[in-house]
């Protein structure tokens, strides 16, 4: 889109009348890029101060005849709108989704403008003018909104045990499945965002439980997973595809008439649950991936052809390795990780594959438990509360992209039979180096363990890294018997947490009821729009029967801040005109002014001027980067390009041709939507300075750059990079203790640097984490621990709760654990 300019007169926009009630003044001095004619974004839609937040490059994604489109939606969102969807239509009258105004309201609720947010507009000679008569401030703004925020999913009574998911494209269109009302799984779909709903049956009956669902990358496909053909012999695992948004679930027909379904097991399976691989840079995108268990042995299963055929494997059947509650996640590179609780030997275990599911490596370890996988709390002393593992994985571009994450419940000491003497917490495990070592924390308060349950997580990572968990939790209970849902998050990796959020106005009392709160709740996030699913036991006319029923909530998402509101919150780098205080002089520039990225991830130096750019002496200084200073930048092997490294190397003759791994491009469909990122070659050739060419993530340099490579000064602390080799990216961090790295660039590495000492020691973890010089067991604050006092596999034992297994087997006076 070209440039929009119009006379200064346009910097205050007035009703016909002069009426003051919608008298905006628009101060350009608030944008960051000087190029652009803010008040004239006026034309493009009604006025917001996120507006403030947009570059020239960022209004080149716009239509040419943006203009001419009357959606009553703001220019940011406009840009936002297109860059997630590159096949949005560019020509022609009706460009933008009908649903384009909700799906705005649904993730920001209405227009920002100096602190306040506006709901109502009016067209004046074909603009759209905000109401500036309707305002609230936006603290209460957003209580009012939260608070508003819960819907009833299922009706008549009878329904629990959920899973939700967001569509990635469309945020007003969620799905949702659970078990109940009445017999069998049901299906919902709302096209609001989550406040109304309809269910929808699934084909040919027969469903029971373990309702699962999950989006294809680019939201046209929905899959969802079912037990089904439920007998004696347990049950068959069953895979449905909806071709138009979740409104029907009859897709697969397309491929096999009559047949909308694919059995992949014929009886005695459980639990299971599908993931989708959604990321741009994965070269399995849009596979489709199922866990379950047979007789707790797990099981994994892929389809790549969406849905159609599937291919399956089993993991080991030793006793220790068994397990039920597994969740599937992948991370921005296509790398799975499987993960799940053991029944038997009080673990969290996982697998790995780097190859789309062909193999996996060898079965790897967590975390070790305090719960066995059920243990009864007061709140859930019937059906009891259920360890199984909700996983997900860090695909943004910040300081913690490649985490894994995995969220389950914990007893804080030994099961007992007796609910009361089990105290439930959620834990939290992450990895920052693809699984190979872990860290477990807790989202919520400790101190409040022996007074307070806290059950069923749910976890999601959000587009900026920020990593959310919902749970039950009774403090609003002294007798631990009824629960609401609460949220926490976290904006540095799961080190640490926000203060929980109740989020749910009224409390769930316990039921008596075999299957009470069910097994497990459900969570999603994409974008700024954050959903639960939970079972919900108020009773909805004010009496005092049994009436559970599967609930939704819109939480207004934290952590990473309202980008675009001139205000750096928590998880920004900075926000439009609040830069933090850093001025050019921070990044060894005598001059100049700094912006803030669009992103609100970093700032802009590209303004500041006398900088020590490219002083080739070796080291990666403020100012410099891998493109402007490759000599001082540019580190790794010295083998050439390489197609696959994440980066693409214009400068080494790749593009989306000859390295469509690493190269942005679309080379079919509409003409006019075709572009090639590279070195010239393709339809529409692109370089690195466009936006399509980063989009999703991606690396573009026109630097060479030699395979293996990474590039310093470019704010990420890349794959390769460390404290000894790119200080710029990579310094300013927290030391994450145990790690044997030097995470803050202070040349101190774990208990050597003073920020690990007097830590927490976390058992069964296998790191000294208080820096006491003892490990786990060795530690006192473990040794008591029952994992501690009982005897592995293969020690002699007398009875069996000597043994960690709770078997000892043998002749009286040779027994050993088994």
């Amino acid at each position: 889109m070209k440039p929009i300019h119009l006379p200064m007169a346009a910097l205050v926009i007035c009703m016909a009348l002069a009426t003051p009630l919608f008298a905006q003044t628009i101060d350009s001095s608030r944008g960051i890029d000087v190029r652009v004619d803010y008040p004239s974004l006026v034309e493009i839609g009604p006025w917001d101060d996120r507006n403030y937040s947009l570059t020239q490059e960022d209004l080149d994604v716009l239509a040419d005849n943006e203009k001419e489109l009357s959606d009553p939606v703001p220019a940011f969102f406009r840009v936002l709108m297109r860059r997630n969807n590159p096949d949005m239509l560019r020509e022609g009258p009706a460009q933008y989704p009908r649903s384009a105004l909700q799906i705005f309201q649904q993730m920001y609720g209405g227009y920002l403008i100096d602190g306040n947010v506006y709901t109502k507009i009016n067209r004046v000679d074909g603009k759209y003018v905000v109401d500036m008569a309707t305002g609230t401030d936006t603290d209460t703004f957003y209580q009012q909104r939260a608070l508003s925020g819960e819907s009833r999913v299922t009706s008549p009574i009878g329904a629990a045990e959920s899973a939700v998911k967001i569509n990635p494209v469309d945020t007003n269109i969620v799905i949702a499945g659970s078990n109940g009302p009445g017999g069998g799984q049901k299906m919902h779909r709302s096209t609001d965002g989550g406040v109304t709903w309809n269910e929808i049956l699934l084909p040919l009956g027969g469903t029971c439980c373990d309702p699962t669902v999950d989006w294809s990358a680019d939201g046209s496909l929905a899959y969802a997973s079912t037990l089904g053909s439920c007998g004696a012999g347990g049950c068959s695992v069953w895979v449905y595809r909806s071709d138009d948004g979740g409104a029907s679930w009859n897709g697969l027909e397309n491929a096999t008439p009559g047949d909308p379904r694919r059995e992949l097991t014929n009886g005695g399976s459980d639990k299971e649950f599908l993931h989708v691989d959604q990321s741009a840079t994965s070269p399995y995108k849009d596979n489709v991936y199922l866990t379950w268990h047979d007789s707790n042995v797990l099981k994994f299963s892929v389809s790549s052809n969406d849905g159609n055929s599937w291919s399956t494997q089993a993991f080991s059947s030793l006793t220790a390795d068994r397990g039920i509650g597994s969740d599937i996640t992948t991370d921005a590179a296509g790398n799975i990780y499987y993960i799940w609780p053991t029944t038997s030997s009080r673990r969290i275990k996982f697998v790995k594959s780097t190859n789309g599911g062909v193999s996996f490596g060898p079965i790897s370890e967590i975390a070790v438990t305090q719960a066995s996988f059920i243990f009864p709390l007061p709140s859930i002393n019937v059906r009891e509360a259920f360890v199984y593992a909700a996983a997900d994985t860090d695909r943004s571009n910040g300081l913690y992209a490649g985490s894994v994450y995995a969220a389950w419940t914990d007893n804080t000491n030994a099961d007992s039979s007796t609910p009361s003497a089990n105290h439930g917490r959620i834990q939290v495990g992450y990895s920052r180096d693809g699984g190979n070592s872990w860290s477990v924390t807790t989202p919520h308060e400790t101190a409040d363990s022996n007074s307070v349950d806290r059950w069923h997580p749910w976890l999601a990572v959000g587009v900026d890294g920020t990593v959310h968990v919902v749970f039950y939790d009774t403090r609003r209970d002294p007798s631990r018997t009824s629960v609401d849902l609460f949220y926490s998050f976290s904006t540095d990796g799961a080190q640490s947490w926000s203060a929980p959020q109740q989020v749910t106005t009224v409390i769930s009392p316990s039921l008596e009821d075999s299957f009470e709160f069910g097994d497990y709740n459900g969570l999603d996030v994409v974008l700024d729009s954050l959903i639960a699913v939970y079972t919900d036991n108020r009773h909805e006319g004010g009496g005092t029967s049994d009436s559970p029923d599967v609930y939704a909530i819109g939480i207004p998402v934290s952590g990473g801040g309202e980008c675009g509101n001139n205000t750096a919150e928590p998880g920004e780098g900075c926000d439009g005109t609040d830069l933090r205080g850093q001025t050019c002089g921070d990044f060894g520039c005598s001059g100049g002014s700094l912006a803030c990225l669009p992103d609100c991830s970093a700032v802009d130096t590209s303004a500041c001027t006398g900088c020590p750019i490219c002083d080739n002496n070796g080291v990666c200084d403020p100012g410099e980067d891998c493109n402007t200073c490759p000599g001082d930048c540019v580190s790794g092997s010295t083998s050439g390009a390489i197609c696959g490294n994440g980066v693409c190397e214009i400068g080494n003759g790749e593009d989306c041709l000859s390295c469509s791994a690493d190269c942005n491009g679309r080379t079919g469909g509409r003409p006019s939507n075709r572009y090639c990122c590279g070195d010239g070659a393709g339809p529409n050739p692109m370089t690195c300075t466009d936006a399509v060419c980063t989009d999703n993530g991606a690396s573009c340099t026109t630097t060479p750059v030699t395979g293996g490579s990474f590039c310093c000064g470019d704010a990420t602390c890349d794959e390769g990079e460390d404290c000894s080799n790119c200080a710029l990216d990579c310094g300013g961090g927290l030391e994450v203790c145990g790690n044997g790295a030097d995470d803050d660039c202070d040349l101190l590495v774990d208990c050597a640097d003073p920020d690990c000492i007097g830590g927490t020691e976390v058992c069964g973890n296998g790191q000294d984490d208080d820096c006491n010089g003892q490990i786990d067991c060795d530690d006192s604050v473990c040794s008591a621990l029952p994992a501690c006092l009982c005897a592995p596999v293969g020690d002699s034992c007398t009875v069996n709760s000597d043994c960690c297994g709770n078997k000892c087997r043998g002749p009286s006076g040779n027994k050993s654990c088994k």
